[in-house]
């Protein structure tokens, strides 16, 4: 956080661009967003890989103040997930936030059957 607080305070940075599953989170991404919009800088998440994170983001950037125009989407990788409020996709820059329980998504349980425990 003291690394974020100090960037911002200094414009070290024209876009805050927190790591939502590396950095902590939805609560501490949360801070960081806010502490950006406090000091008028967008926000747009940093996302190192496919599949559900881009839900997550999905859902983290629909809900801050202060959302960059451009945001990372690098697919879903072909995980069989259904959702009844969303394609998914985007249509002319644009994607629908998914709605429902949870995060508005079905992942196939007998996929989730099928995968293994890895204990390292």
């Amino acid at each position: 956080m003291a690394g974020f607080r100090w960037c911002i305070q200094h414009r070290v940075m024209d876009v805050v661009q927190p790591d939502l599953h590396y950095f902590g989170g939805f609560i501490r991404c949360m801070r960081v967003a806010r502490m950006a919009a406090e000091a008028g800088l967008p926000v747009t998440l940093h996302m190192g890989g496919t599949g559900l994170g881009y839900v997550d983001a999905l859902h983290f950037m629909a809900c801050i103040p202060n959302p960059h125009e451009h945001q990372e989407y690098k697919g879903l990788s072909g995980l069989p997930i259904t959702c009844d409020t969303s394609t998914l996709e985007p249509k002319e820059g644009i994607v629908r936030v998914p709605s429902g329980p949870g995060f508005g998504y079905t992942l196939d349980p007998d996929w989730v059957r099928k995968a293994e425990v890895v204990k390292g």
